[in-house]
């Protein structure tokens, strides 16, 4: 299955459309070219998810929708304070529910019914937590501080990441009306207007989140890009925006020269940007002015008809641009989980056909949607704006909202608990008889192999197979904050000590060797750290050199040295599986072969027994799932990779240069003349690029006669 083609840093979001105002506010004139608006900018995301190569910019549509929500919905809101001196409070969070939350849980629903028949068992229970996030409208915090976790690298983007975008939009409907509340009542108490008052406290809010956003931006871009603190000045400034509109007095040749410099601008950063910037931070400034342009030149006063035909206002307020935008909340709730299970089926990234498939299929469900759902809640029958029954229908909208968040949760949890009743087998130990894993490729004395078994672990529950050293400190190994005796397993009387370094594929022998220890008589320390392999040269990714990486390699190997461990046994995932999976690597091989030696060396040096353990194959393929839907015994989850044709180990050609290291191979155990199964004596060998735990297991008597224990 190849890779999404879009990061799931990127998924853009769709905001609110106006609402009505109070009945006692001035309604302000109807703004065709916003839904046009909306239009570029639904479209610049559908066709950077489609095809991200040609718009690899066309996430600043987050940016335009954000604007324009915010100049719909603080001027409505302040309007309203104008007006009234206050704000119906239950009357906007009701109008919000109906407006949003149906069309929204339908798709929620949807998508977990598409998962049930579409995805093996083994993503049901990520994509089921990530259903109850969105309909809890708390997605982007849940993208923040889930997305770019190690172990969720290889991992299938969720088919609802993009309600993170529609979390941070309710947190900040949240917020505003309350904000604005407190400002119409300083209002009173000062004597100023309130429309002022609101102003100087939209330009406070914006202007801390700005700031926020480029100092958090540049310190943690991918957590920032989520955060809805970083996102508020967005909306704030779309919000300035409709405060001050009136003022500017903008003639029709300088409302046709902003428009059309906006829209291109808006353009322009979608061909040009890319994810490697930090984002939002100061760079999203540009898209955000360029939209704060485009509406400002709709405001331009029109002396006659034609005055505004030549504009980009009019082009935006032609009909099927209009029609589009007023779909455009239906179209971006869709079109994600259309592009997620189309691409997981279609095994790779969309050309012109299969994309130009997955929007016209998108446009359909958006347009059904739009009717069927979106007008319906959103028109009710017999509407009351005041009055008994106008309460009766906000009371209303919260039992909705409710229902549809309840019946939503209890739907997720469905396939969710399928699959955890089938982890419970990951606590019992396998019968070596029956699973005899690895080795039944041993070449002097292989295992015979029980047919008719079930494959341990079920793939269902692959990825909850991890080392002790998985979601745990123990996996983040930091010397300069953790103890001596941290992370040591077996017996603390046993006689002899082995230190276990490297990442996270070192952390794979642990148990093996843990299991070789309780026979043999060693305990076994872990100074294992996920993403850091035991070398001077830090990884690079395309933005970021982890230079934290050797600083902390260095702080282990002066405690190991202080240690004297009987052997240390060193492992790492090779360059060319950085690259696949992580998008990391090293400019130079030649560093990080002399990076392994600079920690090697100091070991031998100090008479210290040091093995290092080449790296396991590398699977072409999501192993669990291949196993889930073709069977264990299929060619299809068959790999072919023969033992010449290995990508270069640097760790091994260092061991080479450092006399007395020695050097163990496991290939053996995974492959056999050339063909690399995915189910090894009854035991599924690989939950990712790692091992499952249960087949690392089966390798302890293997690595015990190789490293001599």
């Amino acid at each position: 299955m190849s890779s999404l083609p879009v990061p799931a840093a990127t998924v853009a979001p769709v905001p609110d459309r106006p609402e009505a105002p109070s009945p006692t506010s001035k309604r302000p004139a109807p703004r065709r070219d916003i839904q046009g608006l909306r239009t570029v900018a639904v479209g610049l995301v559908i066709i950077y998810h489609i095809w991200p190569q040609v718009l690899p910019g066309g996430f600043v549509g987050v940016d335009v929708f954000f604007v324009i929500s915010g100049f719909l919905i603080v001027g409505s809101l302040v309007r309203e304070v104008e007006t009234t001196g206050r704000i119906a409070v239950g009357s906007f969070y009701a109008k919000r529910i109906r407006r949003l939350l149906p069309a929204a849980t339908l798709v929620l629903l949807a998508t977990l019914a598409a998962m049930v028949f579409l995805l093996p068992q083994g993503r049901w229970q990520s994509i089921s937590f990530d259903v109850v996030m969105a309909a809890l409208q708390v997605q982007n915090w849940n993208q923040a501080f889930g997305s770019g976790s190690y172990e969720g690298a290889t991992a299938l983007v969720s088919p609802v990441q993009h309600y993170w975008s529609l979390a941070v939009e309710e947190q900040f409907y949240l917020m505003v009306p309350l904000c604005l509340m407190a400002a119409a009542a300083w209002a009173r108490r000062s004597g100023l207007a309130r429309k002022t008052v609101c102003l100087y406290l939209i330009i406070a809010l914006s202007t801390a989140s700005f700031v926020h956003s480029v100092a958090f931006t540049a310190s943690d871009h991918d957590v920032a890009y989520f955060a809805t603190t970083t996102r508020i000045w967005e909306l704030g400034l779309g919000g300035i925006l409709a405060l001050t509109a009136l003022r500017m007095q903008l003639g029709e040749r300088m409302g046709r020269l902003l428009g059309w410099a906006g829209l291109a601008t808006v353009f322009w950063c979608a061909f040009t940007f890319s994810t490697s910037m930090d984002f939002p931070g100061y760079v999203a400034v540009l898209p955000v002015a360029a939209t704060v342009l485009v509406l400002a030149a709709g405001t331009a006063p029109k002396k006659t008809d034609d005055a505004g035909r030549f504009g980009a206002s009019a082009l935006l307020g032609v009909g099927p641009a209009k029609y589009v935008g007023d779909i455009s909340y239906s179209l971006y709730l869709w079109h994600w989980p259309v592009v997620v299970f189309y691409v997981f089926r279609l095994g790779r990234p969309p050309g012109l056909l299969h994309g130009s498939v997955i929007a016209l299929v998108s446009l359909a469900a958006a347009v059904a949607s739009y009717h069927l759902v979106e007008q319906r809640f959103r028109h009710p029958r017999r509407r009351a704006a005041e009055g008994r029954r106008g309460q009766r229908l906000h009371r209303g909208a919260f039992v909705l909202a409710s229902g549809l968040v309840a019946a939503t949760v209890l739907a997720a949890v469905a396939p969710w608990g399928i699959v955890e009743a089938k982890s419970q087998q990951l606590d019992s130990a396998l019968n070596l008889r029956q699973y005899p894993g690895a080795m039944a490729l041993d070449r002097e004395r292989p295992a015979p192999v029980p047919s008719g078994l079930a494959v341990r672990p079920d793939p269902a529950v692959a990825m909850k197979d991890v080392p002790l050293t998985g979601g745990n400190e123990c996996g983040a190994f930091d010397p300069s904050t953790m103890g001596e005796e941290t992370c040591r397993y077996g017996s603390p009387d046993a006689g002899k000590t082995m230190v276990v370094v490297g990442d996270s594929h070192a952390a794979q022998l642990v148990d093996p060797l843990v299991l070789v220890g309780e026979q043999s008589g060693w305990n076994v320390q872990a100074m294992v750290r996920n993403g850091c392999p035991f070398s001077a040269a830090p990884p690079e990714s395309a933005d970021t050199v982890f230079h934290n990486c050797p600083n902390q390699n260095r702080v282990s190997l002066e405690r190991i040295l202080h240690r004297k461990p009987d052997l240390v046994v060193v492992s790492g995932m090779t360059p060319s599986g950085y690259r696949r999976a992580l998008q990391w690597g090293w400019k130079d091989p030649e560093a990080l072969v002399s990076g392994y030696v600079a920690m090697l060396k100091p070991l031998r040096d100090a008479g210290i027994r040091v093995a290092v353990v080449m790296d396991t194959p590398y699977p072409d393929f999501a192993v669990p799932d291949c196993v889930q839907s073709h069977g264990p015994t299929s060619d299809t989850c068959r790999g072919r990779q023969r033992a010449e044709d290995r990508p270069e180990d640097p760790l091994a050609a260092a061991a080479a240069r450092v006399p007395g290291v020695e050097v163990v191979d496991p290939y053996p155990y995974f492959c056999a003349e050339g063909a690399c199964p995915s189910v090894v004596g009854n035991v599924l060998v690989y939950r990712d690029n790692h091992m499952t735990n249960s087949f690392a297991r089966t390798l302890a008597a293997p690595l015990a006669r190789m490293l001599r224990l």
